[in-house]
């Protein structure tokens, strides 16, 4: 199966071990596995960065605060998200995120930070500067609240538009706080879209083996909404564990039509070019995914068996 190869590359059993939990959507039990691995491999290989680890390690403490927030465990989603940002600062949405635990916390300040950090990485993040704006409002800056929410319309969804425009009105009126509450509530109301339901009940799928209801379900999503890389992504590899690997390269493909610079895409097509014995090919790739991060652990681990293919051939 794909995901067997896969761990083929993978460096030392701590880390096969973690991956493992991941995969079967066990975040807090992968969390620790992953921080073991690293501390150790730290004292091995100093100052090395291992993207791979960094990558799953991030996802792997996002899931696990939003299961600890479910319990009303903010204080330890909100540390959680904190160690994600120290391995990976350049995710506007885990920086949102913390914003959202922190302000649940009551850490105004602390919150804003968050906020302004994603929106320096995606000045077009439309929530974060909603939540900003109300962050203003709750320290009794009105003016800088109208700013942002006028700011915010310039990257708004067509149908929130008019509610921002009726919320600028309420603030500009010294309304009552309770109808301005009203307003920020429902634009920043957690709405999932049909590609992020549709990408977790394909993970979820895959991580149970069913692999032919991951293909159903990303199929039908991608219908709708052709243009998400990382549900192509999803469907190359769901394809690569039943075999079908000509489909499977013709995902990865279109994933990096619309995301160039795609890392996953990149490493999943190399790998399972390497398999398909187009050594070649996968170099292509490979050298790709290096020149975007020269320490990637898993590529060079790649690269090191393709070298003496291609020097045999």
């Amino acid at each position: 199966m794909f995901i067997d190869r896969f761990v083929r590359f993978v460096p030392r059993s701590g880390l096969k071990k973690a991956l493992c939990s991941f995969n079967k959507g066990d975040y807090r039990k992968a969390c620790k596995e992953f921080e073991s691995y690293l501390s150790k491999s730290e004292l091995r290989d100093e100052g090395q960065e291992q993207e791979m680890v960094r990558m799953y390690m991030v996802e792997s403490y996002n899931e696990y605060s939003r299961e600890l927030s479910v319990e009303g465990k903010f204080e330890e989603a909100a540390l959680q998200l904190e160690k994600a940002v120290e391995l990976q600062p350049g995710y506007a949405d885990i920086h949102y995120s913390l914003a959202k635990f922190y302000d649940r916390l009551g850490r105004n300040a602390d919150s804003r930070d968050c906020i302004k950090r994603a929106i320096e990485i995606n000045p077009n993040y439309f929530k974060a500067r909603i939540m900003l704006a109300r962050n203003y409002r709750s320290e009794g800056n009105n003016k800088l609240a109208i700013e942002e929410l006028k700011t915010s319309l310039s990257c708004a969804p067509t149908f929130f538009v008019d509610q921002v425009n009726e919320l600028i009105e309420l603030i500009w009126a010294d309304t009552s706080i309770e109808k301005q509450d009203e307003y920020f509530h429902k634009l920043l109301e957690e709405r999932p879209s049909s590609s992020q339901v549709s990408k977790q009940i394909a993970l979820q799928s895959m991580q149970n083996g069913d692999y032919d209801y991951a293909m159903a379900e990303l199929k039908k999503t991608l219908s709708m909404h052709p243009n998400y890389p990382d549900l192509h992504n999803l469907l190359g590899i769901a394809y690569a564990n039943k075999g079908m690997i000509d489909d499977a390269l013709m995902e990865f493909e279109i994933s990096l039509k619309l995301h160039p610079d795609y890392l996953k895409a990149h490493l999943n097509m190399a790998l399972t070019l390497y398999e398909k014995s187009a050594m070649e090919e996968s170099m292509k790739h490979l050298e790709k995914v290096l020149k975007l991060d020269p320490e990637n652990e898993l590529a060079k681990n790649l690269l090191s068996e393709l070298q003496p293919a291609l020097e045999n051939r």
